[in-house]
């Protein structure tokens, strides 16, 4: 294995910190923003030249085998939204939510609204850094916010 795919884990979980700390703050502050800071969050993980490298290798893992899979269904589904709850354990008689259904339930949306954003998420970084599809690929992560964030925001507040 090699070191890049070897350290895919730690990039998921930095990227997870990330989302995480974004939607915190939205879920403790203005829900308007919730959208644009998750999707900001995750691209500034993607834009990292140190962690790139190792979000390919993760993000490929995916496709290489039923373990690389099962280990990005963990990542989407319980690592977020544990260290969401992380995030959280700060604020004051705010009990974290644990999983999708509670996180959706904050929120106000059914919980398929959760997969609908990550795959707008996913979907940019699928296009934009792995297959690296013309103009999403050169675009600046402030067009690709402008453009993405209002069907995100859609999905997790409507």
């Amino acid at each position: 294995m090699s070191t890049a795919a070897a350290e895919g884990p730690n990039a998921l979980s930095d990227i997870g910190d990330a989302l995480a700390e974004a939607g915190a703050a939205s879920l403790t502050g203005e829900r308007a923003q919730l959208a644009e800071g998750l999707l900001r969050a995750a691209l500034s993980k993607w834009e990292d030249p140190q962690a790139r490298p190792q979000l390919l290798a993760a993000f490929g893992a995916v496709f290489a085998d039923g373990q690389g899979a099962a280990q990005m269904r963990d990542f989407m589904s319980r690592q977020i939204f544990q260290q969401l709850a992380a995030s959280l354990q700060g604020e004051e008689g705010q009990e974290p939510p644990k999983d999708f259904d509670e996180v959706a339930k904050a929120l106000g949306v059914p919980p398929m609204n959760i997969n609908a954003a990550q795959a707008q998420v996913w979907g940019v970084a699928v296009l934009r850094y792995v297959v690296k599809l013309e103009p999403i690929a050169s675009a600046s992560v402030d067009e690709v916010v402008a453009l993405v964030s209002p069907t995100i925001q859609r999905y997790l507040v409507g």
